[in-house]
């Protein structure tokens, strides 16, 4: 058995006094992952960041540690960094005993680790000093934990993973214990709820914050200066200026600039067509760029792709791992979701794409991505709509 835990979790607190029933069913492996990390991948927020759900938390917490008798004191402020209690776990080897002595500093004595005379105290009690906390190997374990989480569809903290099982929650500690002995475990039911079918997603279009109307008007769309660069765009364009030229004709050497190196990511590099557009149509949906996905989806159906392709891309996530997609489509829309949403690409998608393209094919699909991402904040920002919303 797997636990997934975070310091900064009063959920993971409260499962820790409980873990104990595992035991004789299981070894029990403790794994620290860094709670903001799955938020961050999963685009979701935590309880504390939602005012009305956080005030909710704290009194719920407060109810089911008085009905389970744990003992429960809330620490002066929440969310805390908990990056040094989740390194020092590591360093102590995440020993179950050891785990639950660190969610107790938090949660039953009220500490931060930011307190730095109580927390100078609790690694006296291990002798160890916070340069041990600082020590590469710590720091490495604790990435590959979070990426190696999120591999196996880990979203949130508390969660216990029994073989190919998940049950994530305070609330779902009797349903783990329930699945390993059996008892009243209704399979056919769940089975059932297993395989509801999936709907209509909610749209993942950004709203606009100022209304359809861009926020810096367009220039009109005949606009004749300055002539070299209009005519070099429109040339570019078939003859028209879009609604995003019309905006970064404001500037001069803005529009210069862009026009040469766009037009160079989008007609010189050697790497698969289909692919570039496909990183295109993903990084505006990551970015909620419709109108770079809405002029960007035809161009990337012309160059192979599908309809179908399109729809599941409203998905990043899940279209990374549909089999709809070939490996060197998964690869492109895995390595835009995280140059995207986290700049930083862990080491297993990186060695996916190296398997799939050459250098020069890397580089250049690296340097597209990165240049979509900056044209779909530049719409965003001044809030370009597609034809279809003005």
């Amino acid at each position: 058995m797997r636990w997934y835990f975070d310091f900064i979790s009063p959920y993971a607190y409260l499962q820790s006094t409980a873990l104990e029933q595992f035991s004789e069913f299981d070894q029990i492996e403790c794994v620290p992952v860094l709670f903001a990390g799955l938020l961050n991948h999963w685009e979701n927020k935590g309880p504390a960041e939602i005012a009305p759900k956080r005030h909710w938390t704290f009194k719920n917490v407060t109810w089911l540690a008085h009905r389970d008798s744990i003992p429960l004191t809330l620490p002066s402020h929440h969310p805390f960094n908990p990056l040094p209690l989740l390194r020092l776990s590591i360093a102590l080897g995440n020993e179950l005993s050891v785990v639950q002595r660190l969610f107790r500093f938090v949660w039953s004595e009220g500490h931060l680790p930011q307190d730095q005379q109580a927390f100078s105290q609790l690694l006296a009690e291990y002798n160890l000093t916070a340069d041990a906390l600082e020590v590469p190997e710590v720091k490495s374990t604790l990435r590959s934990n979070g990426e190696s989480a999120i591999s196996r569809g880990i979203f949130g903290v508390p969660t216990i993973e029994a073989g190919e099982d998940q049950y994530w929650g305070y609330e779902a500690t009797d349903m783990a214990l329930a699945s390993y002995n059996r008892e009243h475990w209704p399979t056919a039911a769940l089975q059932n709820a297993d395989s509801i079918p999936e709907g209509k997603a909610r749209s993942q279009t950004a709203v606009p914050s100022s209304g359809t109307e861009p926020r810096i008007p367009y220039l009109p769309i005949d606009l004749s200066k300055p002539a070299d660069v209009v005519e070099a765009i429109r040339q570019r364009r078939g003859g028209e200026l879009l609604k995003l030229d019309r905006l970064l004709l404001y500037s001069t050497p803005l529009a210069t600039g862009w026009n040469h190196l766009l037009g160079n990511v989008r007609t010189e590099f050697s790497v698969s067509h289909k692919l570039r557009e496909l990183a295109m149509c993903t990084v505006a949906v990551v970015n909620r760029a419709e109108y770079e996905f809405s002029h960007h989806a035809p161009i990337y159906i012309a160059a192979g792709g599908t309809t179908e392709k399109t729809e599941v891309l409203r998905q990043p996530d899940k279209a990374a791992t549909d089999p709809m997609f070939d490996s060197e489509e998964k690869a492109t829309i895995a390595l835009s979701i995280e140059m995207t949403q986290h700049v930083y690409v862990n080491e297993k998608t990186f060695q996916q794409c190296r398997l799939q393209f050459s250098n020069e094919h890397l580089v250049e699909l690296i340097a597209t991505i990165a240049a979509y991402n900056m044209v779909s904040r530049f719409l965003v920002a001044l809030n370009v709509q597609p034809a279809a919303t003005t």
